[in-house]
């Protein structure tokens, strides 16, 4: 996809979430039971390793194997996600006055996989780099704090919640490098892939009031995005022109976030 290609896609959701947040904007009159929301926010991954789906498989050969590296662990790549933006924007019901629930679509993006594998005797500087999306469809629930115990906080408005749905992981090609090596093998390069996971979310945060329709939600949260990984095919290397059969690897993705938006209820 070409950086043009991908500055107009963020335009036009960057966009879509505007106008998401627009109709409240000017609201003051009395909230209803439903409610949209939007939110922006940034998520740091944790560690994420990557590892054969089946060390052992030859037909098509594993990336690592079953073996321990010069470190002593076992072959793979060691790194994470780093940090990245999410945009969400859901739509939602208050149950109870201090229940609601809500169906979210979240979107994530700009993400580089960056980490160092630790295969033998190519030297200790091998990093490893990907490009990586996810897009988020889950089911969420959130107890409003202050009614709930009958306490009088003013603007302030803390809740609680937790989410569960499904979520596509797109990985790009993931490229290893061996600066190092002696020899000439310098470069590979493995298939991408896809994977459809489970995913939930815990969430602690607190809205602040603005009028009687519309809330600013804080809030941080941990999400686990579940596998992400390369498909099975054709490994390329620099100095193997028709490249080689490679089998799957996978990863799991756990992160931690912040956001920022705006409840409207209508």
């Amino acid at each position: 996809m070409t950086m043009t290609a991908r500055f107009g896609k963020r335009q036009r959701l960057l966009c879509a979430f505007a106008c998401a947040m627009l109709p409240g904007l000017g609201a003051t009159a009395e909230a209803s039971d439903w409610y949209l929301r939007a939110a922006l926010g940034v998520e740091q991954s944790n560690d994420a390793e990557f590892f054969d789906r089946d060390c052992a498989s030859q037909q098509p050969a594993a990336l690592f194997g079953c073996v321990r590296g010069d470190d002593g662990r076992p072959l793979g790549a060691y790194g994470d996600f780093g940090r990245y933006p999410l945009l969400e924007v859901a739509f939602g019901k208050r149950l109870l006055p201090w229940l609601r629930t809500d169906l979210s679509l979240g979107y994530r993006f700009d993400s580089d996989y960056q980490g160092n594998a630790n295969f033998l005797s190519v030297g200790t500087h091998e990093p490893v780099s990907a490009d990586f999306e996810s897009w988020s469809g889950m089911v969420n629930a959130f107890v409003d704090l202050a009614p709930l115990i009958e306490a009088d906080l003013g603007r302030f408005q803390p809740f609680v919640g937790v989410g569960a749905g499904l979520a596509y992981n797109q990985l790009g090609k993931v490229t290893y490098r061996f600066p190092q090596n002696p020899y000439r093998h310098k470069l590979s390069v493995t298939p991408g892939g896809e994977r459809t996971s489970f995913t939930y979310r815990l969430t602690a945060g607190t809205g602040i009031r603005l009028t009687d329709s519309l809330m600013l939600d804080l809030a941080v949260a941990y999400t686990d995005l579940g596998k992400v990984g390369t498909n099975a095919g054709v490994m390329a290397m620099n100095h193997v022109p028709m490249g080689i059969p490679i089998d799957e690897t996978e990863t799991d993705l756990r992160a931690l976030g912040v956001s920022v938006g705006l409840r409207y209820g209508f």
